[in-house]
């Protein structure tokens, strides 16, 4: 195995940074959720800093649904992220920790009435709209509350990627977004209201995007759609949100790119606009989540027990599919360590399952590892990203606390749940 980014190897035994993963295991237990700091700044610094090179005004909103653990977003709101967010749970969470509201983009599919409501009360920054009906909402909300609201239109270019076909977002069979000529109806609509801003355009073509075309056709895609409002309604946009995306390497053959060659490949269709089509003091918006944290987080577990049914190895744990949903959802790889044994050669080939009641429960089949005994700790690699966000309390299993890592210092961010949590919010029966 080669390293992971957030992995360090001191007197023979694993760290994540500069503390013991076993240390970590002693003293909180398993399942648990690890998380660098460091691996987080590190990565939104990489992307900020290729972002500004192209162009001055750029707002990097994290997207909340990646991972909404307050201390992580507290942590990227220190650093300057604006919030991405796609419900009313994520907008009060921004609000929580303080970011301003001019820094908060509000997307969604289905906004119901009162997120609607919520966002326009808030006056987020820009509020994208994905339908017709929904644009008529808006103006009705913002005449009654007597506010003005800035809006964007995300548009369906019915742009093709390469990813699991549920995290795809932008072709023309997909619910997201509005196609071109009902979004080019959508901004005549919105010129026509009092209570809208009409500043932004918005495309978000899916997640776990390994190569850059897809972006620079999106891009290219978004220009000629600005360069027809700008000819036919005069209208110059100045927020111009590029969604997210941006993939990172859960297995050692994907070929994932760097923020700079990011950068250097998309920023240029956009901003050799600005100017033109496009407002002089425009902001360019970006909306990594999986991007920034996918990487900097692992879920530790401790093998309960190992058995053989037929030809079949398995190795049974103490996480399922509650505390990562991704293995079973889109059959998605992520590679696991035996933490207690990382540096011995993979001689037996196992099934990692965990212990609910679903055949789907099942985290990798067939994988290389070292010989596994009861009792020892496997790593399962980036899980920062769609792991305690989609976590759930099946089979009334309380979901598991979060560590953050920075250098030597660990701090409890998310306390292990209890029975009790599980149900706190039902009323007596009787």
């Amino acid at each position: 195995m080669s390293l992971h980014p957030i992995f360090n190897i001191k007197n023979g035994e694993l760290y994540v940074e500069n503390v013991r993963v076993m240390d970590l295991v002693e003293k909180y237990g398993t399942p648990l959720h690890v998380i660098s700091s460091n691996r987080i700044k590190q990565k939104y610094g990489e992307l900020y800093s290729a972002s500004t090179e192209y162009w001055k005004n750029t707002l990097i909103c994290y997207a909340y649904k990646a991972n909404p653990t307050l201390a992580i977003l507290k942590l990227l709101h220190g650093l300057g992220a604006g919030a991405e967010v796609v419900s009313a749970g994520e907008l009060y969470a921004a609000r929580l920790i303080g970011v301003k509201h001019d820094k908060i983009v509000f997307n969604g599919v289905s906004k119901s009435p009162s997120e609607l409501s919520d966002a326009i009360s808030v006056q987020v920054g820009l509020l994208n709209i994905e339908s017709l009906t929904e644009l008529k909402l808006i103006n009705d909300i913002a005449s009654k509350l007597n506010i003005q609201v800035n809006l964007g239109v995300r548009i369906n270019f019915d742009v093709p990627v390469r990813t699991h076909r549920y995290i795809s977002t932008g072709m023309k069979f997909h619910k997201f977004g509005l196609g071109v000529n009902e979004a080019f109806e959508a901004y005549k609509l919105a010129l026509k209201s009092k209570r809208i801003r009409v500043r932004g355009i918005h495309v978000h073509i899916g997640s776990q995007i390994l190569t850059v075309y897809p972006f620079v056709k999106a891009s290219n895609n978004m220009v000629s759609f600005a360069e027809k409002l700008y000819e036919t309604l005069k209208l110059r946009l100045d927020l111009i949100d590029l969604g997210g995306g941006l993939g990172i390497q859960y297995s050692l053959e994907d070929k994932t790119f760097s923020s700079q060659e990011y950068c250097k490949n998309v920023f240029p269709i956009i901003t050799e606009k600005i100017g033109t089509i496009f407002d002089d003091e425009s902001i360019i918006i970006l909306e990594p989540g999986r991007y920034l944290v996918g990487d900097a987080g692992i879920l530790l577990t401790r093998v309960n027990y190992v058995k053989q049914i037929g030809d079949i190895k398995w190795v049974l744990v103490d996480a399922g599919m509650n505390d990562l949903i991704r293995p079973a959802l889109y059959d998605a790889l992520h590679r696991i360590v035996v933490v207690n044994k990382f540096d011995l050669p993979s001689v037996e080939r196992y099934s990692v399952s965990g212990p609910i009641c679903e055949s789907a429960d099942v985290f990798v089949r067939d994988y290389p590892l070292p010989k596994v005994d009861i009792g020892d700790i496997l790593a399962i690699l980036d899980t920062g990203a769609y792991g305690i966000s989609m976590s759930s309390q099946y089979n009334c299993r309380p979901r598991a606390p979060i560590v953050m890592v920075e250098g030597e210092d660990v701090k409890l961010i998310r306390r292990r749940e209890t029975y009790a949590d599980i149900f706190m919010c039902d009323l007596n029966y009787r």
